[in-house]
């Protein structure tokens, strides 16, 4: 097996995960792994659905992460949930920096949709359905402007 060096933290794959750690890691050197262009290859850009996140009073990460426990009927692991939701707004606000154009009202704030087991609307969208196309497209476009990757 031949070894090699490279210097720089190596992410395998190029779906939504793989992009925003890449971009995360800035300034640090990444070598981005994929079997396909960025864009083309990763499911992430099939996503139809939003992003669930306590964004607005009088939601909360805690009635967030009640939710996911009561939906999960027992096979959700209460401190990964409470840790997913607890994150959830901070990520939503750092895909909106990195350009993901995420849906907003006429005031500015996020259009908001309540799915399944939500007790509050709490699911951010991307032009209705198209949440992992264009995030995919936005991050796609940070990364071919990223030195460090």
């Amino acid at each position: 097996m031949q070894q090699v060096s490279t210097g720089r933290v190596v992410i395998l794959g190029a779906g939504l995960a793989a992009l925003y750690a890449a971009l995360a890691l800035a300034p640090r050197p990444v070598l981005l792994v994929s079997p396909d262009p960025l864009g083309t290859g990763a499911s992430s850009a099939w996503a139809q659905g939003g992003i669930a996140a306590a964004m607005a009073l009088p939601d909360s990460p805690e009635s967030h992460a009640l939710d996911t426990l009561r939906a999960g009927a027992g096979i959700v692991d209460p401190e990964v949930a409470r840790s997913v939701t607890r994150e959830a707004r901070d990520h939503i606000l750092s895909l909106n920096r990195l350009g993901a154009p995420f849906d907003r009202d006429a005031a500015g704030g996020y259009l908001l949709s309540r799915e399944a087991a939500h007790a509050f609307a709490r699911v951010v969208r991307v032009r209705g359905d198209q949440a992992g196309a264009e995030i995919m497209r936005a991050l796609v476009a940070q990364l071919r402007r990223a030195p460090s990757v």
